[in-house]
């Protein structure tokens, strides 16, 4: 009997530990499909993201990354229920992301519900400006554009695509910086573990 319980034991942490594994696994396909998305995405080519994001859903429907990156490209090719609707179950899932919430900022902004969708963005860039992603760019401030978009509405004048499409980039600037930092600190700390693993402890820090 004790050793059919040690049996049944080992047998459940194989188990565990094959499950795991293929979580693990799942992950890492999803996350290398997301980041091909990414590059089409940067390239310009929002199509070509979609079968990437396709099969990276459908590995795992409730990924954040997935979700958001999806958001964008059906935003950048004009499809605003299918950017709201997964912009929406990204902040379902991830409260803080100030990606999904600029997504719902300029859905709504587009719809012709302005104060919603400055407001929506305004909160957007705040998380942003906590996040301290490192150094910097160049781009215009989406504040000082929403500045210029409410004046706009306090004095009766029209907000504009062209308004809408300047807000978009500078907000679109800010999300490729985010995501840089993202990956150069996961790939900085990645080469700073490698570096301890050596001989010596290595002598790079993160």
């Amino acid at each position: 009997m004790k050793t059919k319980g040690v049996l049944c034991a080992l047998l459940a942490l194989i188990v565990g530990v094959v499950f795991l594994a293929g979580c693990a696994g799942v992950q890492m396909k999803t996350s290398t499909l997301v980041f091909q998305a990414k590059d089409k995405i940067s390239n310009g080519d929002l199509v070509g993201s979609l079968p990437f994001l396709k099969k990276a859903l459908a590995l795992e429907p409730d990924d954040v990354e997935a979700n958001v990156t999806m958001a964008r490209a059906q935003y950048g090719l004009g499809h605003l229920d299918a950017a709201r609707r997964y912009a929406e179950k990204t902040l379902k899932m991830s409260p803080g992301d100030f990606r999904a919430l600029g997504i719902l900022g300029l859905v709504s902004l587009w719809s012709g519900a302005y104060r919603k969708g400055m407001d929506l963005m305004m909160r957007a860039m705040k998380i942003y400006d906590e996040l301290e992603p490192i150094g910097g760019n160049l781009s215009v401030e989406p504040q000082t554009i929403l500045k210029q978009m409410r004046y706009k509405l306090k004095h009766g004048e029209k907000i504009t695509r062209a308004d809408i499409n300047r807000l978009g980039n500078a907000f679109w600037a800010k999300v490729n910086w985010y995501e840089f930092d993202q990956e150069y600190r996961k790939w900085h700390f990645y080469g700073f573990y490698q570096d301890l693993l050596r001989p010596g402890g290595g002598n790079t820090y993160p």
